[in-house]
């Protein structure tokens, strides 16, 4: 069974058309060789998918049919999504791909094993009517003799890899040549569990954005950092290495219930590596404008579509 539009109930197709009215007076436009539209987002255990139109009560998982064509609706407005939650079953993903049609093209890590890797991929999803593929996709693995020097001289530095291997792949836009690099830190049980490797990944891109900047390559990292506001030393480890947060994104929410003091998602870059002209962003806040006339809670929602905002950024392309 395959999940065809045109046979949606009535009311999912209102939903749509309101969506998508939605997005239009929301969004820039996209705008061939003028504007890149960069997101990144968590998509809550982007995995299984219920091929019904309507999930009930006693169905695993409760993303549906419905659901997913309005996270489609939210992808096709921008030219290059990097999503996280991936799950090791990625049949949302594969569907999602099928409904954008063949002008989309998406690049994916394994899933990463063990309790921290939480089954998780890192995912890159562009529209190839822009966006070309310049020849780097890699992980960053940091190197056994720097994770011995750690340990040796600073208990608080990463001592391990990453538990989640941050991805780069580098993108062609008109003639503008970028790295995008992603990452999901772990979570942990508290903030201080973070530092480490948000460290790790500010310290290591510094010395790479430095590097691109030689063959005038820009760089930009995107992803849920699970960044806290404030003196939060989450924050102020991301920032240690210059790396530059546009103030515009800065009060936008995070997550759709709303805590003050989280900051999860960023994008972010060095101000002296970057070629492209930032012109604004901001999130999608989609919980008002999808699944209408359902009543659903926002946990419920969280489920559905994410519990995470898409944050998204407009560089022009001259």
């Amino acid at each position: 069974m395959n999940i065809d539009p045109s046979t949606a109930p009535k009311e999912v197709k209102e939903d749509l058309k309101n969506l998508q009215t939605f997005l239009s007076q929301t969004l820039p436009a996209k705008k061939l060789d003028q504007n890149v539209l960069i997101c990144a987002w968590n998509i809550r255990m982007f995995g299984g998918l219920t091929m019904k139109w309507e999930s009930q009560e006693e169905d695993s998982p409760k993303r549906d049919m419905h659901s997913l064509l309005c996270i489609v609706e939210i992808l096709r407005r921008f030219d290059i999504i990097a999503v996280q939650e991936v799950r090791g079953n990625f049949k949302c993903l594969r569907e999602a791909m099928r409904l954008l049609g063949p002008d989309w093209s998406f690049l994916m890590t394994d899933v990463t094993k063990g309790g921290k890797g939480n089954n998780e991929r890192l995912a890159f999803i562009f529209d190839n009517r822009k966006v070309k593929l310049s020849g780097l996709a890699c992980e960053i693995v940091i190197p056994d003799d720097e994770l011995e020097k750690n340990k040796a001289i600073n208990a608080d530095a990463l001592q391990r890899q990453f538990a989640r291997t941050p991805y780069a792949v580098s993108f062609q836009v008109a003639n503008h040549t970028f790295v995008l690099l992603t990452l999901h830190v772990l979570f942990g049980k508290k903030s201080a569990d973070r530092v480490a490797e948000i460290q790790a990944i500010a310290d290591w891109i510094k010395g790479w954005a430095a590097e691109m900047n030689s063959w005038n390559h820009s760089m930009i990292t995107l992803g849920d950092f699970n960044l806290e506001r404030g003196n939060d030393p989450t924050l102020q480890a991301f920032l240690s290495t210059g790396l530059h947060i546009p103030p515009d994104l800065d009060p936008h929410a995070r997550t759709i219930f709303k805590k003050s003091t989280t900051y999860y998602d960023q994008i972010s870059w060095f101000k002296d590596n970057i070629s492209l002209q930032y012109n604004g962003g901001g999130i999608v806040d989609f919980r008002e404008n999808v699944l209408q006339n359902r009543n659903h809670t926002l946990p419920e929602i969280s489920f559905r579509i994410s519990d995470h905002f898409p944050l998204w950024a407009e560089f022009l392309t001259p």
